[in-house]
């Protein structure tokens, strides 16, 4: 569920005193906090974001004076004096309208987990088996959602992402990029078709594929050997479901909370349902994880109650990370073939 490289002209919302070091500022821009020199911006001047995990080539770090401040040239979130910063700031030095994405005029690249070895279990895609989704990040498009529009926060599930459905009669299962052969043998060890175990998830997908010829579950195994977040599931793999798609659509909240509750399956925890507002934002991502364990919180998906599209991210359903996520260097981050 990858979330495009936007390197953008953007203005800055405000500035405040860093109160732990005379010489810094704390600059608000988009959705992001960034610490900068005292004295070098103000409130609406126009900027490059350049954001955690964009590779910068040395070539313009070395004029930005920030390749010290780089790991092999991938900018990282770090606390300075005591204050998250996430990314770093330059003076825009073009005309190009707020907004813009500079990435590759800049020549800026995204960095991109490890792939964890692929287990040669793929099969030829199936238009009718579609991969999920793309959650872009809500940091950078933070006008999206209107404020009081009905949204609902659940919690980001730091696991492998999952798909299973039963497509004109045939059980499928996949990742979220590769189709996958079902094992001959413990299935229950195997992070994409573990779910087809689960009477619950078994049950819906036959009661959707009675009337629907294309029903997909999508959802987030969890548990041992997946990621370093285990969420209490340290002997086996879990499984949260998040989204459902019947034929060409996918289920409005409503529909989706009442499919998956009718059936008992296994779902991601609901943080927050109700009216929009930015501030909510942080506050619901922060803490420690909602299930049985004692790690933090990835952060959150936020979707509006009522399917909609939007021409800048397409369907509407975004990611929200947490901070203390975001400054986790201890954290494992692989992504699946």
């Amino acid at each position: 569920m990858a979330s495009s490289l936007i390197v953008p002209v953007a203005t800055i919302d405000s500035i405040a005193p860093h109160p732990g070091a005379d010489r810094l500022e704390i600059a608000q821009v988009l959705g992001w906090q960034v610490v900068v020199p005292k004295g070098r911006y103000l409130p609406g001047a126009r900027v490059v974001y350049f954001p955690p995990d964009a590779i910068v080539p040395k070539e313009h770090s070395d004029r930005f004076g920030v390749t010290q401040y780089l790991a092999n040239g991938r900018v990282k979130c770090a606390r300075l004096r005591g204050v998250p910063s996430y990314g770093f700031l330059f003076a825009a030095e073009t005309e190009d309208p707020v907004g813009t994405n500079l990435a590759a005029h800049y020549g800026v690249t995204k960095f991109e987990p490890p792939i964890r070895p692929f287990a040669g279990d793929g099969l030829p895609d199936h238009d009718w088996f579609p991969r999920y989704t793309d959650l872009e990040n809500l940091r950078n498009f933070p006008d999206v959602l209107q404020r009081g529009e009905p949204v609902v926060f659940t919690e980001k599930v730091h696991g492998t992402n999952c798909r299973v459905g039963i497509v004109r009669g045939q059980r499928m299962a996949g990742s979220n990029r590769v189709r996958r052969a079902e094992p001959s043998a413990r299935v229950h060890e195997n992070p994409y078709w573990m779910p087809f175990t689960l009477p619950s998830v078994v049950a819906l997908l036959e009661h959707f594929a009675a009337s629907d010829e294309r029903v997909v579950l999508y959802g987030e195994t969890y548990g041992r050997g997946v990621q370093s977040f285990h969420y209490g599931a340290r002997s086996a793999l879990g499984f949260a479901a998040f989204d459902l798609r019947l034929g060409e659509r996918f289920l409005d909240w409503a529909e989706l909370q009442a499919a998956l509750q009718r059936f008992a399956v296994p779902a991601a925890p609901v943080l927050y349902q109700g009216p929009y507002a930015p501030e909510l934002l942080a506050r619901y991502a922060a803490g420690k994880t909602t299930f049985d364990d004692a790690h933090i919180r990835e952060g959150l998906v936020v979707r509006p109650q009522h399917e909609r599209f939007d021409v800048r991210v397409g369907r509407v359903v975004m990611k929200y990370i947490a901070d203390d996520y975001l400054l986790d260097e201890k954290r494992s981050d692989y992504t699946e073939a």
